[in-house]
């Protein structure tokens, strides 16, 4: 079993905002946030709202006239002047990368043999790959929001893109929902829920991996754990999967990936 307990920086725990300057000589007071963001508007219109709270607003909006953002949550790259404004506050910054975050699903039922007809090839507590320009990682935007980077197999033979090398068509057709069985059995303040991979072509060879982390909203089954035993915020999640190391979903075995929840929350109130 894998097993990673998460930061609890205040600043860093959420979605992880990181930073970067650059050095001329004297420090230049321009930082560039790093972090997964709540998508708000539409083209012509968007703003990004932080797991700490605060709004960004493009000062380049016309940079980004041509990016549709279909998905309620995007990883967002950022400068401002911080001399003159607080990472906290509402501001006006640059937008300097957009990515959109894919959604899985989040279930409070039993999985059944449908769920599933392909495997995982991993997950993740945290990665150096790269997907779009962004590393994928595990973090929460708030208690109900997750982002979970997943590796699977995927076709690469047929291309999004002429520039696209790294991503292919096969890979729209890939979808991740967890589910939480209420009657099954497990260990006192441990919420535990099974991850199923489904794609629309089974039988597609798929010879390469990708790594991309997925927005999983676990509202509805934190709400079916609490009512089954009476706890509000389990100590821990654990996420079983089916795990391979080749791209067929018939030599699969059970992996599981373990990580803090109430532990990081309770740590936050602490802090503030």
């Amino acid at each position: 079993m894998k097993k990673q307990k998460l930061a609890v920086v205040f600043a860093a725990l959420l979605t992880m905002v990181g930073f970067s300057s650059c050095l001329n000589g004297e420090t230049d007071p321009t930082v560039s946030p790093k972090e997964f963001m709540k998508v708000n508007g539409g083209v012509g219109y968007y703003s990004f709202t932080s797991s700490l709270g605060y709004t960004i607003t493009p000062a380049n909006m016309s940079a980004l006239k041509d990016v549709q953002l279909s998905t309620s949550y995007a990883y967002v790259i950022y400068s401002y002047d911080s001399s003159l404004m607080e990472l906290n506050e509402d501001k006006s910054a640059t937008i300097n990368a957009v990515v959109g975050i894919r959604d899985g699903w989040a279930m409070p039922r039993a999985t059944v043999e449908e769920d599933g007809n392909a495997p995982i090839y991993s997950l993740q507590n945290n990665t150096e790959l790269i997907y779009y320009g962004y590393p994928a990682y595990l973090a929460y935007y708030d208690k109900y929001n997750l982002f979970i980077p997943i590796t699977y197999y995927y076709d690469s033979s047929e291309k999004s893109g002429e520039d696209s090398e790294e991503s292919g068509a096969d890979i729209d057709t890939h979808g991740f929902a967890l589910y939480y069985d209420s009657e099954e059995a497990s260990d006192k303040g441990t919420l535990l829920m099974h991850l199923r991979h489904k794609v629309i072509n089974p039988d597609t060879k798929r010879d390469k991996t990708n790594t991309e982390s997925f927005h999983f909203n676990i509202a509805a089954v934190l709400s079916a754990y609490t009512a089954k035993t009476g706890i509000s915020m389990p100590d821990k999640i654990v996420i079983e999967y089916e795990e391979s190391q080749t791209s067929s979903y018939d030599n699969t075995t059970s992996n599981k990936l373990e990580f803090e929840y109430k532990s990081v929350f309770e740590e936050n109130i602490a802090n503030n």
